[in-house]
């Protein structure tokens, strides 16, 4: 954060995207919707009122999407691998935009039929417009992230996809009805997981 203030204050705006794009896949949608809990931190506060980094993060993220060319990351060779995630929500976005600058090869599959899950519903227009959004996916998709929309996987399609890919990221959010079918370990939250790796056992799943 204080890298990309410095860098922001000194009128490099890619370079302080690039600060911020190693850790936030969708920083313009992120500046828009999140409560700010590290700026209640914010050593600045003792002294007048907090630095505004949600603020500024979104700023960096929409200078970017005014450029007339979308800066691109450097990616890795190509590893071969093949990473599937189940869900287009902000952790699925994140996961395959951070995966696939790895040089694994993602693709991304929702049931429904645009990319954003929650994103697409709960913040309103006016807090979130549907094209910031839409402008920061293709961002994603710029990488070599692959998307199926209108598909919903059944636990025979899922022991297939455990089979067809190295691995298998679910990012499907809260509510999603079907989970418990795939033969996953569960608890009331949800999928048991590793707490560090986030690993299902020893399988090739990962939630």
């Amino acid at each position: 954060i204080p890298r990309m203030n410095r860098l922001l204050a000194a009128g490099k705006f890619q370079e302080a995207l690039v600060v911020v794009k190693k850790d936030i896949a969708l920083p313009s949608v992120l500046g828009r919707i999140c409560p700010a809990p590290c700026e209640g931190a914010c050593r600045r506060k003792s002294i007048d009122e907090p630095v505004s980094i949600c603020l500024l993060k979104r700023f960096a993220g929409d200078k970017e999407l005014e450029a007339e060319a979308a800066w691109k990351p450097e990616m890795a060779d190509d590893t071969g691998k093949n990473v599937t995630i189940i869900g287009a929500g902000p952790a699925g976005l994140a996961a395959a935009y951070h995966l696939a600058q790895m040089g694994h090869r993602c693709r991304i599959i929702d049931r429904n039929p645009i990319a954003g899950g929650s994103l697409c519903k709960e913040p309103g227009k006016e807090e979130l417009p549907p094209e910031i959004l839409e402008q920061e996916v293709e961002q994603i998709v710029a990488v070599g992230v692959e998307f199926m929309f209108d598909t919903t996987v059944d636990a025979s399609q899922f022991k297939e996809l455990q089979k067809s890919s190295d691995v298998v990221v679910v990012a499907t959010g809260k509510g999603e009805s079907g989970i418990a079918d795939w033969g996953l370990p569960m608890h009331p939250r949800g999928v048991e997981a590793d707490g560090v790796s986030y690993r299902v056992e020893n399988s090739s799943v990962f939630v």
